[in-house]
């Protein structure tokens, strides 16, 4: 916290060497106390995520000068380690993506560390692997994935192309905490960056992660398929249609609207392929063109979505679950297998896959919720030497994995692998809800949902961290109104075991979740009821994840409804707030 950000915005007015645009929307603000506190009341939070914020000036921004002392933390905390580091940059189709990346490039050069920049925007997949391709010992990419437009971020990768862990950006943090925002940052030009240590990345790297890309495929014939894809003007379209075009796809639209890379997303103000909204014009040239299968990407293209036809003119978005319900299933009978399959999920994803492994023989192994610990797991396999028996890893959020040639999720990847699959179920007659009704009959019938709720602000800070310990003071068998069978608390690094006459399990007790410790809460319930909570490490919400699992549809989705209305009540009871679904 800043105690006096007064004093710390009239610095920022009044240093001679800030830009003009920043200055002029500090001068805007001048009599607004409440958008001067939350724009200078913190420093922008650093962790595993790196940054993300609202763009605009003030130490709690996205902005060049935050940028700027960022990466000189960055920088002193490479050569403290490394004689001669190297860092790959890459950047999406966000506003002022480009000028963050170049910033950052331009204070790397300037502490003599070597550069490889992308001369064009690329997903963050395509990052992931050339830092590991190129031998480097930090990626950064420029993106704030799938946050309205007002958005953007700063992503840091290792040497093994995986996001950071909480231990190193806590290292770095303590180096960027030595930093003045105005005094103590080297800088060049990106002109004179360009002709010392930085480099743009050559087109046949590229053509590298493509042809990585190209060896998940399982030699389906796409030459029948019809495909609707949108990157919801991100950055998505090159390797998305590269890839397919190489496959033989038969089809392929693109919804023109949303074709060229726009940091505005004019057509899509929150472009986030989860969300069912963003799929209007792409199935109106669905409709159109008979399409038998919809595909969108996020900017950053390491999310993708899918909606399936379900009728004449109507299609259905899939979410994040199913759609790794139906690949996994795609894959194990298709794809030869490893002895003892490893499947990796986060604890928020879907418990059917766990069900799916268990015919296999193989193992699941569940990860805290972002992608980067999917990554470590691929890391420490690699290392001891199992990196073959990787099978798959995803997240509910719409994030996908079926290789080990990148440590993030790939979109690009998966499109080729989703494509794929619809042409199997083409050929055989079954439409893609038929192959997930198969599904649910061998293994009961599995509901998810995700709500949440914003908090915007300093006091959406406070509000959350109130909620949330609301909830850890529950740990009793008798919450919502339910008999709870065991309540983990992943901050603690405990799961409490309750008992339940209902399943037959008398286990009382405590036992450590082995997992690193995270504010997370867990309740699971005896009638095959779930919910965890958790504050968004990307957003200011509050999100609950809410699982059911029966024999019947009409009383899972029952119970899922009556879950998530007792839930509801606890957090609204007494608390102000603006609901997001």
């Amino acid at each position: 916290m800043i105690e006096n950000y007064r004093e710390t915005y009239k610095t920022w007015v009044e240093e001679p060497t800030l830009g003009t645009t920043l200055k002029d929307a500090l001068k805007e603000m001048a009599t607004n106390d409440e958008e001067i506190y939350d724009a200078f009341y913190r420093d922008l939070e650093f962790g595993t995520a790196g940054l993300r914020g609202i763009m605009g000036p003030g130490t709690n921004r996205m902005n060049v000068v935050v940028i700027r002392r960022v990466t000189q933390g960055i920088a002193n905390h490479l050569k403290r380690l490394f004689p001669a580091p190297a860092v790959a940059i890459s950047y999406d189709s966000r506003r002022n993506s480009r000028l963050f990346a170049e910033t950052t490039a331009s204070v790397l050069a300037a502490n003599g560390i070597h550069v490889w920049i992308f001369p064009q925007m690329i997903p963050v997949p395509a990052l992931s692997f050339v830092t590991r391709h190129l031998s480097c010992q930090m990626g950064i990419m420029i993106t704030a994935s799938h946050n309205p437009k007002e958005y953007n971020g700063f992503k840091v990768y290792g040497p093994d192309g995986g996001q950071i862990l909480s231990q190193e950006a806590d290292v770095i943090l303590g180096e960027i905490n030595q930093v003045d925002y105005f005094d103590k940052t080297m800088q060049l030009s990106f002109e004179e960056a360009m002709n010392t240590t930085c480099k743009y990345i050559p087109e046949e790297d590229e053509a590298t992660y493509l042809d990585a890309v190209m060896k998940l495929s399982t030699g389906e014939d796409l030459s029948e398929l019809n495909l609707v894809y949108t990157p919801l003007n991100g950055a998505g379209l090159g390797p998305v249609s590269a890839t397919l075009t190489r496959a033989g796809i038969g089809q392929f639209h693109v919804v023109p609207e949303q074709k060229n890379p726009d940091g505005d997303f004019p057509t899509c103000p929150r472009p986030n392929p989860e969300l069912p909204e963003i799929y209007q014009l792409a199935m109106a040239l669905a409709d159109e063109t008979a399409a038998d299968l919809i595909l969108a990407t996020d900017p950053d293209s390491d999310r993708v979505g899918m909606a399936i036809p379900v009728e004449t003119g109507t299609y259905r978005v899939l979410t994040g679950n199913e759609i790794a319900v139906l690949l996994l299933d795609y894959l194990i009978n298709t794809k030869p297998l490893p002895p003892n399959p490893l499947i990796v999920r986060t604890i928020v994803s879907t418990p059917l896959v766990d069900y799916m492994v268990r015919l296999l023989r193989g193992e699941v192994k569940k990860t805290l919720i972002g992608f980067k610990y999917i990554g470590a797991i691929l890391t420490q396999l690699e290392k001891e030497g199992e990196i073959e028996r990787f099978v798959f890893g995803f997240e509910e959020g719409n994030g996908f994995l079926a290789g080990a040639y990148v440590r993030d999720k790939d979109a690009v990847g998966t499109a080729l692998l989703l494509c794929q699959m619809a042409a199997h179920h083409k050929k055989q007659g079954i439409s893609m809800d038929d192959a997930l009704a198969r599904i649910y009959q061998r293994h009961g019938i599995f509901r998810e949902k995700v709500i949440s709720f914003e908090f915007d602000g300093a006091k959406g800070v406070e509000t959350m961290k109130a909620i949330m310990e609301r909830f850890r003071g529950e740990q009793r068998e008798d919450f919502l109104g339910k008999k709870a069978t065991k309540v983990t608390d992943y901050l603690e690094g405990e799961t409490h075991y309750l008992g339940s006459a209902t399943t037959c399990d008398m286990s009382i007790g405590m036992k450590p979740t082995g997992l690193p410790k995270e504010n997370i809460m867990e309740f699971v319930y005896g009638d095959q009821t779930s919910f965890v909570i958790r504050p968004s490490g990307t957003e200011p919400k509050l999100k609950i994840y809410l699982f059911a699992r029966g024999e019947e549809i009409d009383m899972v989705e029952n119970q899922l409804a009556e879950l998530e209305a007792q839930v509801r009540g606890f957090i609204e009871k007494g608390e102000q707030h603006v609901e997001r679904l």
